[in-house]
């Protein structure tokens, strides 16, 4: 039996121990995926443990994405571009680091809007860096960040209206929406042709999505990124194909039946 960890700080509200634990039992191992609230002072102690022999790796999450990649042996170059790590392998010792986020964004982009010409992403953080890699990857022409601080490389909140006006796709990387009814953007400013991608997945689906379709718009949440990221770690640990559809309905059952997390892109 081995330990798969996910390292984070407050993220008792993670679907994934549920989802993982479901496609380890279905695949017959008796590993363990298990949260591991880790604050910034803990994180290289913890992260040596994953070097011990009972540990296949890690998911890593907020706030640590960035930091854990200096206390690595060896990083990918999709995650060097991004200066983002979510997914750690311990192969015999070392720790091997890895993004498989960025790809899971790309699949949720194109199921939207493939090549969308213009994007506005909300948020200036890690995530928000990692959403405007996905969308150069997936083909995407102007992508502009907005930020409610006064952060380098991203325009202010107050441009959100002419912004939204003319883009054909928006992201959420901000924790607005998460376990409320909240959205970061009134819903006057959405409409038909702006397709929209909220990376909160709690609730299922988010005010954002919900008011996004009463506006006619292709909508997706977070549980979509949520999984493809998973099973992609998955298969770094085990070195074997993932259970894709077990990985699913146990997610399905952990958000519920609003959840995107199969299905096309209006849900």
């Amino acid at each position: 039996m081995a330990r798969i960890r996910l390292l984070g700080q407050g993220i008792g509200y993670s679907a994934s121990v549920a989802m993982q634990s479901a496609a380890l039992e279905a695949l017959g191992l008796r590993h363990r995926y298990e949260l591991a609230d880790v604050t910034p002072d803990r994180l290289a102690d913890t992260v040596a443990e994953l070097r011990r022999s009972d540990h296949l790796g890690a998911n890593v999450t907020t706030p640590h994405k960035g930091a854990v990649l200096p206390l690595l042996d060896e990083v990918e170059p999709l995650a060097v571009r991004a200066q983002a790590v979510n997914t750690i392998l311990n192969r015999g010792g070392r720790l091997l680091g890895f993004n498989t986020d960025i790809p899971a964004l790309v699949d949720e982009i194109r199921a939207l809007r493939p090549e969308p010409r213009r994007a506005v992403v909300l948020g200036a953080g890690g995530a928000a860096r990692a959403v405007s890699l996905a969308l150069q990857e997936a083909g995407a022409g102007a992508v502009t960040l907005v930020s409610r601080s006064a952060t380098a490389g991203a325009s202010a909140w107050d441009r959100l209206p002419e912004l939204l006006a003319e883009a054909e796709m928006l992201v959420n990387a901000t924790p607005v929406g998460t376990n409320s009814d909240e959205s970061p953007v009134p819903a006057a400013y959405l409409h038909r042709q702006l397709a929209v991608l909220d990376l909160m997945y709690r609730p299922s689906p988010t005010r954002l999505v919900r008011d996004a379709r009463a506006a006619g718009a292709p909508a997706r949440a977070g549980a979509g990124v949520l999984l493809g990221q998973g099973w992609r770690s998955l298969e770094i640990w085990l070195e074997r194909a993932a259970p894709r559809d077990v990985l699913a309905q146990a997610l399905g059952r952990e958000l519920g039946a609003g959840a995107d997390v199969q299905g096309d892109a209006r849900g």
